[in-house]
């Protein structure tokens, strides 16, 4: 559902993984298996789509430390903190600091129809993008929960 929308995206992450294994600046974590961190159920819950819609999770390798869980409403990454997306993400701009999740944390409210969140936690980096079909007032509370869930299964 959102392999258009996040090409790019995971290009750049891609890419910044591997270039930095390849360079050797720092031991990877193990690989996370998303769709294991949190039931289906659980995520439809906190970031519903129409029963129409619902599928099973897809998990996508990202290089070879990271993953992503593809649901209808929303996209789910976890990186090793190597991936450098969070600086990407700053350099971007626009980024909101959350508070209470991870050792830091940024939403942004992507233009292109997306609530993203990224999330520093020990060993990973978690990226949330939901789909805010014109109602980021409902989505981004889901969002931020569906990172603090995620956030809590990795420690």
């Amino acid at each position: 559902m959102f392999r258009p929308a996040t090409a790019s995206l995971l290009l750049l992450i891609l890419g910044t993984t591997t270039a930095r294994s390849l360079a050797g600046q720092s031991q990877a974590p193990a690989k996370v298996a998303v769709c294991s961190l949190l039931t289906k159920q659980e995520v439809r819950t906190l970031l519903p789509w129409k029963q129409i819609l619902d599928m099973e999770p897809e998990e996508e390798a990202i290089g070879t430390t990271g993953s992503s869980c593809n649901y209808p409403s929303v996209m789910i990454q976890v990186l090793p903190t190597t991936s450098g997306i969070i600086e990407v993400a700053r350099k971007r701009g626009g980024l909101e600091t959350l508070s209470g999740i991870g050792l830091e944390a940024y939403f942004y409210h992507n233009p292109n129809g997306y609530a993203e969140i990224y999330v520093k936690a020990a060993k990973h980096v978690v990226t949330v993008q939901a789909n805010v079909q014109d109602n980021l007032a409902t989505v981004k509370p889901g969002a931020i929960n569906l990172a603090k869930a995620l956030v809590g299964k990795l420690r």
